[in-house]
């Protein structure tokens, strides 16, 4: 029996085949000087990957441009734990054609996602949630689970073993479920005429050990596999009794003392008691219980090669050592040949350990840059594709070509996103973000040439997306459209609108219009297979995806009739993943439809299905030639390059997190002898093991992940362990170089803090007019100002904008100015009454918001009736109110010209006494008395001065005003509440009278208006600290955050 070791820090593929060339795998097999015998030779290697660089290394080898290759065969398309054995005819010989087809991936998790939706439907609600696409979820479970079973060789009788009794009760359900299953799966089996993919799987291995043991002449050799499934184990163990076979094992330990190797198997004690469990998680597990099969110990595999100078062999020998056996680091770290291999191995090892992914991944650019820069050629080896990405990101910023093998996930590639974004928008029912995020898409055409529809979707943005969410489906849309364009109309005609003429959407021409009325038009057509689909009503899972299909086309087919969503590599694999479906249901012999899948959903639930079902398939990148490579840690088995950086080692990364079998319960695998959840984390080991092999190796991980502090992976605490604190701390300065240079390379020359905007534009620029409330915020705010009305900013509502306070606000305002202006001088017999019919008119626009009407519409009643009381008490000392009624005075100023001041007051009261009351109403917090009296909040006060100078219809110059209130109108409890301002500071100031506030406020306003005709005054921002920490419309255009932190804004004027 031949079985070799190739150790970590040795060229795996350079050395098989240097041995197999050199006669020494198989004796008398001397293909170096005659290659042609080449040809008679089997190479099984574990992936594809590996099968094409073993052909670029014959030719390295045998030190030609050509040579005849032996017969290479991929054991495994991707991962050993999930092994698909190569189906294309190269195993199993003629007899592989008599064997029933395995039963399609997608049609099995179909059939069982029905079997699962009776169940869960039969099951308490607490224990299974029943949506389907979480039954779909439960049902690739459960074909994981069956997969397991064969792979281990467990029949379904097994399950008779387990004691339901002994169980929760959640465990109880599933057990009696797979009982069910197992009467009946194996006859639908039978009845399609197909077997499961593992099964099929392991007959194709059996036969192919047969074919070989009866036919084969030539020297066989399996290298790479550590035949971690019995069926791989078997064939290995075949091939290793062959005359003229060998089995190449990858990376087996051999400096770990022989107790700590027996321990890795775990050891019975008398009575067939469980003295010891297995190391399941440990790197050697796999080929421990591979030489346990083979009959033979760890003395009897030959070493191809010996260790290189720079091998770290003893390093993961000793931080993967067994835990029950982790007392010898004592005694084994003492020796000092132990010790000396342990510093040499650690001469080449560096560790980043970077505060964020993003740093994490600008470091890594860095360090493979750098082997870029000195020829050397480096891999990125991680499991997380997201710091792939970045990396890939990084790495663009220098225009670095790089070869990517680990794919992404058909969801996450534009052909992916965009079919998702149009069902998720079909099922939000045109929700403004996903509509928007649908339309901005670069597969985005309906018909038009790329860029045709960016100003018409910029314009239906304006229009419709941006403010209150517009009514639901194509419908609502159209509806609203055709509502806003007549409010429009309105507003160009000077009639009454619900559209001010200050909004930007007031700005569309007809023209502009137009346009978003065909874009809308051709939405609904585009829409109306899935909207034809009434939401909430159940349909098959094959009639949403048919429709799907066909609004995907329309939506990116392009003005030369190419549909762009089933273009390129990942429309390809979305194309197939829809006709897999198709086929997987067959199709109707009525209608030439796509039968039922018998899975049935509303059109809420088919985006996540559709996520479920597709989002397990890769989309692989084109591979290409480059130096810098980036790799998954299965994609990088059998790898070589100068330079190796593991990245991502964090837990739950490297290694990953156990996966949750929802049937059975850790026990209950354990009982039934299936692998543990522990596994995984061996096979991560393992690979983590032969990658620390290579001779530069940088070890990097975040010490943040989503804001979070993340847990450094296992595997580098007992790195750090065994490495000691006096040689840990030098493989980490290593990494810090790395860090630096990613910090340094956005780092500026010199950071000046940015000062305080003062802008201070020519004197002809500067507004003469303005209204009351603008002068509160000049006051508290001049930027503010200087970006609205001299640098004519106006902001945009956000999309898809909640009902605001304002809005609120505005009804009320609106409500109880109709009345007042209804009823100047009486009032009606029932006041709360009147107010409550005027009320439903303006609250009508807000009253398909949920909000409005189980929030607002409630207070306004409560406000009504405390306002009825309110009003028939104040009427009593009142000879006429005035609503909503507009003023202005002029203040002069240079050249003869004059500056405006404009207030609409709320409500003017005459009052009995020949005096005046000006009253504000506030939905919100009003301010108070010692806020007006400073000044710092004069909208009132100046009203008062407006009022005294003349400037209100119908009101002389030179009246009184006895009174300012504010009414709060809360709805809360109380529902409202008058206060009337107390113009003083402290309680013992004596307090001031309104016209005299009135004055102070228009000599302030005065000396203000003045000070800012000159070109020397500048418009700063927020130059009263009070206000620093409010959140104003331009104070991301001040960059207030950062001037103020910086501590360079000043004080107050």
């Amino acid at each position: 029996m031949r079985v070799f070791n190739v150790p970590p820090s040795a060229p795996f593929l350079h050395t098989v085949i240097s041995a197999l060339v050199d006669g020494r795998l198989v004796a008398g097999f001397d293909a170096r000087a005659n290659p042609e015998r080449l040809a008679d030779a089997t190479l099984y290697l574990p992936t594809r990957r590996a099968g094409r660089m073993a052909r670029e290394v014959f030719l390295d080898v045998l030190q030609t441009d050509a040579v005849v290759l032996p017969r290479i065969v991929a054991l495994g398309s991707v991962d050993e734990d999930e092994l698909e054995f190569s189906d294309d005819g190269q195993l199993g010989g003629s007899e592989a054609s008599l064997l029933p087809p395995k039963l399609d991936d997608l049609t099995r998790r179909l059939t069982l996602a029905r079997l699962v939706a009776a169940w869960a439907r039969r099951q308490p609600a607490s224990l299974v949630v029943g949506s389907p696409a979480s039954t779909l979820a439960l049902a690739g479970d459960l074909a994981r689970l069956m997969d397991d079973m064969v792979t281990r060789g467990v029949g379904w009788d097994a399950l008779d073993g387990i004691v339901p009794d002994d169980l929760d009760v959640y465990w109880q359900h599933t057990l009696a479920f797979l009982k069910i299953a197992k009467e009946n799966w194996p006859a639908h089996l039978a009845q399609i005429d197909r077997i499961e993919p593992a099964a099929r799987r392991d007959l194709l291995i059996a036969m192919e050990a047969n074919r070989l043991k009866t036919s084969q002449k030539g020297p066989v050799i399996a290298a790479g596999s550590t035949g971690s499934m019995p069926a791989t184990a078997t064939f290995l163990h075949a091939i290793a009794q062959l005359p003229q076979g060998a089995v190449v094992l990858p990376g087996l330990d051999t400096d770990l003392d022989n107790a700590a190797w027996e321990s890795i198997g775990g050891t019975v004690a008398a009575g067939d008691l469980l003295a010891t469990p297995a190391a399941w998680s440990h790197p050697q597990f796999a080929l421990h219980g591979l030489l346990a099969r083979f009959g033979i110990k760890r003395s009897d595999v030959e070493q191809l090669t010996a260790p290189a100078p720079h091998g770290r062999e003893v390093l993961m020998s000793e931080a993967m050592r067994p835990a029950t056996s982790s007392e010898k680091w004592y005694t084994q770290l003492s020796d000092k040949t132990i010790t000396q291999r342990i510093v040499s191995a650690a001469g080449n090892l560096t560790l980043i350990e970077a505060p964020n992914p993003e740093m994490e991944a600008l470091a890594i650019a860095t360090a493979m840059r750098e082997a870029r820069e000195r020829n050397l050629t480096a891999a990125l080896v991680t499991p997380d594709r997201a710091l792939a990405r970045r990396v890939m990101a990084s790495l663009g910023r220098w225009n670095l070509a790089f070869d990517d093998s680990g794919g992404d996930s058909l969801m996450d590639t534009p052909a992916g996103i965009f079919a998702r974004l149009a069902a998720q928008t079909v099922a939000d029912e045109l929700a403004p973000p996903t509509l928007l995020a649908l339309l901005k898409h670069p597969l985005f055409r309906l018909g038009r040439a790329q860029g045709a529809f960016t100003k018409i979707i910029d314009d239906l943005e304006l229009a419709l997306m941006r403010g209150p969410r517009p009514a639901a489906g194509s419908e609502g849309l159209k509806h609203d459209f055709v509502r806003f364009r007549d409010e429009l109309a309105k507003l160009n005609r000077k009639e009454l609108s619900a559209i001010h003429r200050s909004e930007p959407r007031a700005q569309l021409d007809d023209a502009a219009l137009d346009g978003v009325q065909i874009l809308i038009a051709s939405l609904a057509s585009a829409f109306k297979p899935l909207e034809d689909l009434r939401p909430g009503k159940p349909h098959d899972l094959t009639d949403f995806a048919a429709r799907h299909y066909e609004t995907l086309k329309i939506l990116t087919t392009d003005d030369r009739g190419v549909c762009l969503a089933f273009e390129g590599p990942d429309g390809g694999a979305l194309s197939k993943a829809f006709d897999d479906l198709f086929q997987a249901v067959g199709m109707s012999d009525d209608n030439g439809k796509p039968s039922s899948s018998g899975l049935i959903l509303t059109l809420g639930d088919y985006p996540e299905v559709f996520q479920t079902t597709f989002g397990d398939r890769i989309v692989r990148r084109p591979q290409s030639v480059a130096s810098l490579r980036i790799y998954g840690p299965l994609e990088a088995r059998l790898t070589e390059c100068d330079r190796v950086i593991l990245g991502g080692l964090v837990e739950g990364v490297w290694p990953p997190a156990p996966r949750v079998d929802p049937w059975l319960s850790r026990p209950m695998r354990h009982q039934l002898g299936l692998d543990l959840p522990e596994r995984r984390i061996g096979l991560s080991a393992h690979d983590f093991a032969q990658l620390l092999g290579t001779k530069e190796v940088i070890l990097s991980r975040a010490a943040k992940v989503g804001g979070a502090p993340a847990v450094a992976s296992r595997f580098l605490h007992r790195m750090e362990a065994v490495a000691g604190k006096d040689l840990w701390p030098r493989i980490r300065e290593r990494g810090d170089v790395y860090v630096r240079y990613a910090n340094e390379l956005d780092r500026p020359d010199r950071v000046t803090p940015v000062a305080r905007p003062e802008p201070k534009p020519e004197v002809a620029l500067r507004p003469l007019s303005m209204s009351v409330t603008e002068i509160e915020h000049w006051l508290r705010d001049p930027y503010t100002i200087y970006a609205k009305r001299i640098l004519k900013l106006i902001p945009l509502d956000p999309v898809d904008m909640p009902l605001t306070a304002a809005d609120r606000g505005s009804a009320i305002h609106e409500t109880l100015g109709e009345f007042t202006a209804r009823f100047p001088s009486g009032l009606p017999d029932n006041v709360a009454h009147t107010l409550r019919d005027i009320g439903k008119i303006h609250f009508a626009p807000l009253m398909d918001r949920p909000e409005a009407r189980a929030l607002w519409w409630p207070r306004f009643l409560r406000i009504a009736d405390w306002f009825a009381g309110w009003e028939q008490e104040r009427r009593y000392a009142i000879v006429r109110v005035d609503a909503e009624t507009s003023g202005k005075l002029t203040i002069p100023v240079e050249d003869g010209r004059v500056f405006t001041l404009s207030a609409r007051a709320d409500r003017i009261e005459h009052r009995n006494d020949r005096t005046y009351a000006l009253l504000d109403y506030k939905t919100g917090n009003p301010p108070s008395g010692k806020q007006v009296y400073l000044g710092l909040s004069p909208q009132l006060t100046l009203e008062a001065a407006i009022l005294r100078s003349g400037g209100f219809r119908d009101i002389p110059a030179g009246e009184s005003v006895s009174e300012l209130v504010y009414v709060k109108l809360s709805g809360n409890n109380p529902a409202g509440d008058e206060r009337v301002l107390d113009l003083r500071v402290n309680r013992s100031d004596p307090v001031q009278l309104p016209d005299d506030a009135a004055d102070d406020a228009l000599r302030e306003l005065t000396a203000l208006v003045q000070r800012y005709r000159t070109k020397s005054q500048p418009y700063g921002s927020v130059v009263l600290t009070m206000w620093t920490n409010r959140y104003g419309t331009y104070d991301d255009l001040a960059r207030i955050k950062e001037w103020s932190a910086s501590g360079t804004g000043g004080g107050d004027e």
